[in-house]
């Protein structure tokens, strides 16, 4: 009796499926729409995806963007919820193009700090990038010189 109601009970678990644990994956859908503040000259058209793969204390990131109003000027991963504006916490070198894909990756030795109300990230702390990023607490953004403070914009979320 007790060994069905051991092989039940391990069945309903296995049934409710499993959370392998803290989110590893996450992407972000980039557009003049997300910026905030609003930038001084809107743009549509421009667009960008961005995927982000965290192994220990390594995280990977493709970021493909298009239709910008003029070359990047710069792209960074910034800390800031949806409705904040943070300071830079990864800087990307990006081509001086209205289009294109970078990829590569980063540790410890690349975070940057970056507070605001929200959330705080310490200089050469990758847990505490992490922890925000887990958080929804950063965001993708590219900027270019119409839009200095960003042109193209999207929250980094847990896939």
């Amino acid at each position: 009796m007790q060994k069905a109601a051991l092989i039940a009970a391990a069945l309903a678990l296995a049934a409710c499926g499993s959370d392998s644990g803290p989110a590893t994956h996450f992407a972000a859908t980039l557009s003049s729409a997300n910026e905030t503040p609003a930038p001084p000259n809107p743009n549509p058209t421009a667009t960008g995806n961005a995927t982000y793969t965290i192994n220990g204390t390594t995280v990977s990131y493709t970021l493909t963007f298009s239709g910008l109003s003029g070359n990047a000027a710069a792209g960074h991963i910034h800390v800031g919820a949806a409705t904040e504006a943070g300071g830079v916490v990864v800087p990307f070198t990006l081509p001086a193009a209205t289009s294109g894909t970078i990829n590569g990756s980063f540790g410890a030795a690349d975070v940057k700090a970056g507070t605001t109300a929200t959330t705080t990230i310490t200089a050469g702390d990758i847990d505490s990038f992490i922890a925000a990023m887990r958080a929804g607490h950063t965001y993708t953004n590219v900027h270019t010189a119409a839009n200095p403070a960003g042109e193209i914009r999207g929250q980094n979320t847990a896939q």
